[in-house]
């Protein structure tokens, strides 16, 4: 793991997310899913520390999570683990923020989680538990680590059903919700790509340029008019969501006749971008 960034993500995120958890979710009495929900409920009916909890019960996910996982990525969930149970004692009683508005609680939690886990996942580490799972179906799905594991926690949290009021578990849901959101979107942040279609008569202008100012990759198609059955050249790139507006005067300065399709990309994989062998040991 690189000290000079991802351990103190790690720590960050797991401080940030153990605060939210001690000072807005227990004291408006707000559930959670995964380990964390588990441990909040032992909490309430035990009044025994959170952090505890969170720390035994992962105990035996951890040991089987050695079938599945190489030992770099338990290292670091390790430490995401044990950041997290320790932040949760260090924060126990320090700041307890209570308001009868639940849904400002809802957003207020959901964000400040968000956050913290989208600090720790970033990192390539989790805090154990559901996220091992939610690690894996990540992976073998893709899609995002905050929607699966709102999925994932969906389930638990229904459970609560038949202890908790309706009122108080769908504010609960909300702000799971919430979290789920800020996650992905820390996870995408500014490495969000754009694929991009250019139909321009002055593709041979245009291809090097995009080369030579953008360093992106450009793969030529062939097109066909489909009034004038004239032969096009469409020109297909993908650049990052930065590079986006640069692209966009590009194509302005050369061609502004240009027919410029941009969709979303979700992931890709190859030079210039996250590697395949980078997505296949991104775990190690």
């Amino acid at each position: 793991m690189k000290i000079t960034r991802e351990i103190p993500c790690v720590l960050l995120g797991s401080f940030l997310s153990a605060f939210i958890i001690n000072s807005v979710l227990i004291p408006n009495h707000f559930l959670a899913g995964g380990i964390s929900g588990l441990s909040i409920l032992l909490h309430y009916t035990t009044s025994l520390p959170v952090g505890m909890f969170v720390f035994v019960l992962n105990i035996p996910l951890f040991i089987l999570g050695k079938r599945y996982f190489p030992w770099a990525f338990i290292y670091r969930s390790l430490l995401g683990m044990l950041s997290f149970s320790g932040a949760l004692f260090l924060t126990r009683g320090l700041y307890s923020f209570q308001s009868t508005d639940l849904f400002l609680v809802a957003v207020l939690g959901g964000v400040g989680c968000g956050i913290g886990y989208g600090l720790i996942y970033s990192n390539r580490a989790t805090v154990g538990g559901t996220d091992i799972v939610s690690m894996i179906l990540c992976r073998r799905f893709s899609l995002g680590l905050g929607t699966i594991n709102f999925a994932v926690n969906l389930v638990i949290i229904s459970a609560s059903l038949f202890v908790f009021p309706l009122r108080l578990v769908a504010y609960t849901l909300f702000s799971m919700y919430v979290t789920s959101l800020v996650v992905d979107r820390m996870q995408i942040g500014l490495n969000e790509s754009k694929t991009v279609f250019i139909i321009s008569n002055k593709h041979e202008l245009l291809v090097p340029a995009i080369i030579k100012s953008l360093h992106r990759g450009v793969t030529l198609l062939e097109g066909q008019g489909g009034y004038t059955h004239d032969d096009k050249r469409v020109i297909l790139t993908t650049v990052s969501l930065l590079q986006l507006s640069r692209l966009k005067e590009l194509i302005q300065k050369v061609d502004p006749k240009a027919f410029v399709i941009v969709s979303g990309t979700s992931e890709v994989l190859g030079r210039g971008f996250k590697t395949i062998q980078d997505e296949i040991f991104d775990l190690a």
